[in-house]
């Protein structure tokens, strides 16, 4: 473990570049102290300009560490979800089949301790589509790091405070756009049904 925390250091100060190492690995299975969020907390403080190519670098890193996930979930089948709680793996399955990519999406965007990593191999594990997988990914990381760049890049080194204090609210906002979301799809889709 040790091993592991210095190398988050030493990524750490290589930048941009180390973020995009840092998300890939931490989505990819290999968690480093921290995590991106931190990272990325620290460079838009030091580099408030560029917060978006901040984010984006770490939306990418970790839609890529992802899909290696995902494909370990696709060849490792049920074996890969051995290492979580059975219950909560049945539970995450009902749900993949029933909301596929909003689950996805609602899970990177989700903070920690959500199960991310359990929802990302039950799609592989489930055949969700490549494509459907990466672009929930993709979207969900892409609004959750812009969120903390911009706060970060707003707020300075009070950026981490006020996310942490604020994390529960903004999951239930989070949550509610979510669901309000899926139930105008929903609500779409009936009246289509209508129609035809």
């Amino acid at each position: 473990m040790n091993y592991l925390n210095n190398l988050s250091a030493y990524l750490t100060v290589m930048g941009i570049p180390g973020l995009f190492v840092i998300a890939f690995l931490d989505s990819a299975l290999i968690p480093l102290a921290g995590g991106p969020d931190l990272v990325i907390i620290g460079l838009a403080v030091l580099r408030p300009a560029i917060f978006f190519w901040i984010a984006m670098t770490a939306t990418i890193g970790s839609t890529l560490g992802n899909m290696i996930l995902y494909g370990i979930g696709r060849k490792g089948g049920e074996k890969a979800l051995t290492r979580f709680n059975p219950h909560r793996v049945a539970q995450i399955e009902q749900k993949m089949q029933v909301y596929g990519a909003w689950a996805i999406f609602g899970s990177v965007l989700a903070p920690p301790p959500f199960p991310t990593k359990a929802v990302i191999l039950a799609a592989g594990v489930l055949n969700t589509g490549k494509l459907r997988f990466a672009v929930s990914v993709f979207c969900g990381r892409l609004i959750r790091y812009s969120i903390v760049a911009t706060l970060a890049a707003k707020f300075g080194d009070q950026a981490a405070g006020i996310i942490k204090e604020n994390s529960i609210a903004a999951a239930c906002v989070l949550i509610a756009a979510l669901l309000l979301a899926f139930g105008i799809h929903k609500w779409r889709n009936r009246q289509q049904e209508r129609l035809s």
